[in-house]
């Protein structure tokens, strides 16, 4: 079931029914509930959802491919795309015909292993995405990567961007969403203990009470 991220689940509807080019640059520490947000905001809707691995540059641009091919019913023995460029303008060509989302999970992995991602993408960005309605999101759990490479003034990237989500933990309430059967005492507790990642609270067993809880885990 899915708690919480209102205001987030509003502002990427807001800017999907602009119906134009947008590309939001999403990021927050691991367990946040990015991957999970994201995943509710595609939900019923056309969507490319691709998660890099620490991996090589050829693996992630395989992975890619195959996630692509995937979604346009194009056999994977077409084998991958010769690069990223390649790769990116196919996906340019496509969103001219049709509107779709394609997600980025844990974008610095590939970015770190092709220092000429960022630079493509943006060229792409300024001379074909600009054009179509296709919508971007690039997501990653390496915050001071996100912040100074992708949104930083040194960035190819930079000014690029029409939105930038940083995901933080659940407030209290929305933490205590996911305490079903204990006593408010026992909630502030929890939250006091372990603090609002989505994650950590999704281990609690409401069978135990706090102390054996927190024994246990």
């Amino acid at each position: 079931m899915f708690i919480g991220r209102t205001d987030e689940i509003k502002t990427l509807e807001k800017l999907y029914n602009k119906n134009k080019f947008q590309l939001v640059i999403m990021y927050g520490r691991r367990r946040i509930g990015k991957t999970t947000l994201i995943n509710e905001f595609i939900k019923n809707r056309k969507a490319i959802f691709f998660t890099a691995q620490e991996a090589n540059d050829f693996l992630n641009l395989e992975m890619f491919s195959n996630k692509v091919y995937d979604f346009f019913n194009i056999p994977e023995t077409t084998g991958s795309f010769n690069n990223w460029h390649d790769a990116f303008m196919f996906i340019a060509d496509k969103a001219k015909e049709e509107r779709f989302i394609l997600a980025i999970d844990e974008f610095p992995y590939i970015a770190e292993c092709n220092k000429s991602v960022k630079s493509i993408l943006q060229n792409v960005i300024d001379h074909e995405f600009k054009n179509t309605s296709l919508y971007i999101i690039l997501c990653g759990s390496q915050i001071s990567f996100m912040e100074n490479e992708v949104l930083g003034y040194r960035s190819p990237l930079f000014g690029r961007r029409t939105a930038q989500m940083k995901i933080n933990g659940f407030n209290y309430y929305n933490a205590s969403l996911m305490m079903e059967g204990f006593t408010i005492e026992d909630k502030v507790k929890i939250y006091a203990s372990i603090g609002g990642t989505p994650h950590y609270l999704a281990q609690i067993d409401q069978s135990f009470s706090f102390e054996e809880n927190i024994r246990e885990l």
